[in-house]
């Protein structure tokens, strides 16, 4: 069972921060707490208006209707360490949650994920 630790967060944050910077569509990072000192996912959160502009065929704004503009965009990724993978839960995208198998290093992992994001967002995925 892959250890979600600091150590590995760093390492997948370093591999997919720039995948999202690339996008320019403002995207910020936030990590989400289970209990106190434990991070359970990572969030990050683009600006609505330049996401739907920059992916229109996301059909985001249709997806909110009246609600348009929301707060922001949420690309979310959970830790699954008992299944061995993380989920990625891409708001603004008609698709269905993404399953990618992790080893517990980071820095391969990272890699892994930001591959996956890179493809959905149409930009360089890193090397």
């Amino acid at each position: 069972m892959p250890a979600f630790d600091d150590v590995w967060i760093d390492a997948v944050c370093a591999a997919c921060d720039p995948v999202f910077e690339s996008s320019d569509v403002g995207f910020v990072r936030q990590f989400s707490l289970s209990r106190p000192d434990h991070v359970s996912a990572i969030l990050w959160e683009a600006e609505p208006l330049r996401f739907a502009a920059k992916y229109p065929d996301s059909r985001v704004q249709e997806a909110y209707g009246n609600q348009w503009p929301p707060h922001c965009i949420d690309q979310w990724l959970y830790f699954e360490p008992e299944l061995a993978q993380v989920r990625l839960s891409l708001e603004g995208w008609d698709l269905p949650e993404i399953h990618v198998p992790v080893t517990g290093h980071g820095g391969g992992d990272g890699v892994a994920i930001a591959h996956v994001l890179a493809r959905i967002l149409a930009v360089p995925a890193p090397t």
